[in-house]
């Protein structure tokens, strides 16, 4: 058997070839289709494409559109709340927007990948802001116990500025192997 090399040009051409496949193609632009000829079908994809359609000052429109004849097309909600999706990441490519309230329907926004992720990043954000917030309070507490009660305001505003958790650590082993309020205070001087 022959090892043979598929090379592939692209170039501005209606056709496709390689050595044992042929493929024509016609390039069509989709701001010159009409979205109603993707909107009328009966196949949830294929009224989805009509987003790509038409022109761009008319996206927010044929987004509605699509979303109205989803509605009307699809009847499980789980199919719906996956077609949204799809709708979402269309209608952020041209930046725009959208708005699941109006639906005639009832979508469970909870059960859409958005949502999911949205409230992935929130917990983690939440997470590491509740380690800094408590690593501020430990600082707080035990520069209190070793230096005394005085340098509590002024060490609240040097740790205003601090929004790195590993940072924070420093901070907090600092106070331990400091030996005096001046030796413990370097660390904010040091750091880039």
């Amino acid at each position: 058997m022959k090892n043979e090399k598929t090379e592939v040009k692209i170039e501005n051409k209606k056709e496709y070839k390689t050595p044992k496949l042929t493929l024509k193609y016609r390039v069509l632009d989709m701001k010159k289709i009409d979205p109603d000829v993707f909107i009328k079908r009966e196949k949830p994809g294929e009224v989805i494409l009509g987003i790509l359609a038409g022109k761009f000052k008319d996206k927010p429109q044929i987004i509605n559109k699509v979303k109205r004849r989803i509605v009307e097309i699809v009847k499980n909600e789980v199919e719906i709340a996956k077609y949204i999706d799809s709708i979402s990441f269309l209608a952020g490519l041209f930046d725009i927007k959208i708005k699941v309230k109006p639906m005639p329907i009832e979508v469970d926004i909870m059960k859409t990948f958005l949502y999911k992720w949205g409230k992935e990043e929130g917990l983690r954000e939440g997470k590491q802001k509740g380690k800094q917030e408590g690593l501020n309070e430990a600082i707080l507490l035990d520069v209190q116990i070793k230096f005394g009660r005085s340098k509590i305001k002024e060490l609240k505003t040097l740790l205003e500025k601090v929004d790195d958790v590993n940072y924070l650590k420093k901070i907090k082993r600092k106070i331990i192997e400091s030996k005096n309020w001046d030796d413990f205070i370097k660390i904010f001087t040091n750091h880039k």
